[in-house]
Order: C-alpha cells, then structure tokens, then sequence
C-alpha cells in the first residue's frame, strides 16, 4: 500500500470515527431523553419473559395475561418501594439542607476558630517558617472573609445582623431545582407512556423481536443477539456490584453513626441522608468517602468537638479497609479499562452532559471495550483467538 494509499485510508477513517462520536453526542443529548420511556419498558419487558413463560408453561395459561399481570405486580412493588422509601429520603434531605443553611450563618465564626486552630499548631516550626505558613493562613481567611463581606448579608433569619452570609451562589443550583420542577408534569407524561409500553411489549415481545429479526440478515441477527447479550451481561454486574458497594458502605456509615449516637458523641441528626451521601459518592473513582469524612473530622477537631472527630477517622478507616476487601470479590467484571480513562469519561460527560454523563460515557467505554473484545466491532487490536490462529 503506497504512502498516498495509508494517508487516503486513515483520513477517510477520522471521518467516519468523527461521524460516529458526533452522532453519538447528538443522539444522547436530545434523542435519549426521547426514546428513554420505551428503552425503560424494553428493559422491563425483556427481563420478564423467562418468568412469563416459565409460570405460562409450568400452568397452561395463555402468555399475555400473565404478562399482564407481571407488568402490574411488579409496577406496583416499584411505586411502594418509592413511595415508602423515597418519603423518607426526602424529608431526610430537606431537613439536612435547612440544618446546612442554618449553619452557613456560622461561616464566619467557623473561618475563626480555622485560622486560630491552624496558628496554634505550627508553634514547633522554626520562627522563619513558622511566620511564613501564619501570614499565609492569615491572608487565605482573610480573602475569605472578604469574599463573604462583599457577597453582603442575606435574608436567613437571624438574631442580629453578624454572621451574615449571601447565598447568591447558590442561585445556579436552585435555578436548576426549579426548572427540574417544571419538568414534572413531563416527567409524568413520560411515566404513563412507558408503563403502557411495558404491557404491551411484555404481551406482544416475541412478535415484537420476530418483526425485527425479520429486517436483519443471518449475520445480523447473530451480531444483534450477542451484542443484547453483552450488553444485558455488562450493565448487570455492574448494577449489582456497586449498588452492593453502595449499600454495604450505607450500612457502614449508618451503623457507625447510630453507634455514635447513643455514645452520645454524635448529637446531629439526619443519619439516613448523610450515609446515603457519603455511600452515592463512595463509588467514584477519585472522590470516595474522604471527600465528606475528612473535611467533617477537621472542623470537629477545629471547634474542639475532639470525640466526635476521632470517631469520624476511625469509622473512615473502618470503610476504607473493608472497601478494599470487598471491592475486588464485588466487582468481577473487569474489562481491561484504565483508571485514567474512566476518570476522563467521567469528566468529559460531566462537561457534555450533565450530571448523568458521569456514568453515561464511562459505561459506554466499558460497552465499547466488551464489543471490540467480542468482535462485533473493530476499532482497534485483534482478539486474543485471532493472533492464535495464525
């Protein structure tokens, strides 16, 4: 192959794989939230057919009323689950977010007792260093009590006019609370559809998948059933895996709270949001639970609640040690990603698409992976059974 060849041939493949991605962030930033109801009802629906079909043939009665009554069953356990749990949750959350902007009127107090703590222990430094490291904690506290003092007062309600802070920045994230709020009734509509979807792919799935199979020439259909199999394979260890993750590391955080608690050194409240929150973050890659845990133990030793903030190391310690028991056994997919990849999908579909795409562009490197490892697509390497063959 001449040199114009290899050049023609690798330009003609930047364009298709330019195609491809741009095709992809079009379809998932404006076509997914589209489709998503009927994906919703598919993923339902296809997970039923073996127990449809087994208690169908197992009791001679016809297929689609027991679909029916499938889809029902379990939609009505889905809603009870929410509608019990998801009260609680909810209370919970409310009542730790009204607790935190109370607390915010204490900022500037809090930036006090920091700089006077850091001060008072720098003491067995050198005088050089130690006067250094000072006005350097003197200038940080004191740009962020300027920062505090130009935001101005707010309207949190208070005794007096001290210890004041502007909330102002908080204007993005609550624009985007509400305008999810208007979303609602969309959210509902949506609700409706793929429920009504559901049955009927639940009753009609095998005329459904025929119809499909149909269109797809032999090889196509060999390739459609693999990558449904892949797919369905992947994205289920991984639901399993760290939704157990986040369970055991919920259980941890809310054990090692309560205990606390009736130790009387934990006095707060909200135990069920906060271990929920540490657990939902335990699972990224960069963040874990010392991004709450440890901010939350240097202000306990800062405002001289010592107890309380050794407690906090050593439960983080105790999920630490278990996490990296657990983890590997857990997670039993593993597809030869690197953590910097991940790490990357993650920011790149933070940046791209919201919150979402922190989990939506690192599954699809793990679904991209697994393809091309399968051989229904070829975008890099051989398989490992190609080079042996010849």
């Amino acid at each position: 192959m001449s040199t114009t060849e290899k050049r023609r041939k690798m330009l003609i493949n930047l364009v298709y794989f330019a195609f491809v991605i741009a095709a992809y962030y079009f379809f998932v930033k404006y076509a997914a939230a589209l489709i998503a109801p009927f994906l919703v009802a598919f993923a339902i629906a296809m997970f039923l057919q073996k127990p449809v079909r087994h208690i169908s043939v197992k009791t001679k009665i016809p297929k689609k009323p027991i679909a029916a009554a499938a889809v029902f069953l379990i939609l009505a356990v889905i809603a009870g689950v929410i509608a019990l749990v998801g009260y609680k949750i909810v209370m919970e959350f409310k009542g730790l977010g009204q607790y935190l902007l109370e607390r915010l009127e204490n900022l500037p107090a809090l930036i006090d007792d920091i700089e006077i703590w850091l001060k008072s222990n720098i003491g067995f430094l050198p005088d050089a260093i130690e006067n250094t490291i000072s006005n350097s904690i003197g200038d940080f506290t004191d740009k962020a009590r300027a920062f505090i003092d130009e935001k101005g007062a707010v309207s949190l309600p208070s005794s007096d006019d001290s210890g004041k802070v502007d909330l102002s920045f908080l204007s993005g994230p609550i624009g985007s609370i509400i305008s999810t709020a208007k979303q609602i009734p969309m959210f509902l509509t949506a609700t409706l559809i793929s429920i009504v979807a559901c049955f009927f792919l639940t009753c009609d799935y095998d005329n459904f998948t025929n119809t499909i199979k149909k269109s797809l020439s032999e090889e196509q259909e060999k390739n459609l059933v693999r990558t449904k199999r892949l797919f369905t394979d992947v994205l289920g260890k991984m639901f399993k895996s760290y939704a157990t993750i986040i369970l055991i590391t919920f259980c941890e955080v809310a054990i090692g709270l309560n205990i606390m608690k009736f130790c009387n050194i934990y006095e707060g409240g909200y135990i069920v949001a906060i271990a929920l929150i540490i657990a939902v973050v335990d699972i990224f890659p960069v963040l874990g639970t010392g991004t709450i845990l440890w901010p939350w133990a240097f202000i306990c030793f800062v405002t001289g609640d010592i107890a309380l903030g050794i407690g906090i190391i050593i439960m983080y310690a105790v999920i630490s040690v278990l996490r990296q028991v657990i983890e590997p056994k857990l997670v039993s997919m593993n597809i030869g990603i690197h953590p910097v990849i991940t790490l990357m999908g993650m920011y790149l579909g933070a940046q791209l698409f919201g919150v979402l795409g922190i989990f939506i562009l690192p599954i699809t490197f793990f679904l991209v992976k697994a393809l091309n490892d399968e051989g229904i697509i070829h975008l890099w390497g051989r398989k490992s059974k190609e080079k042996s063959t010849k």
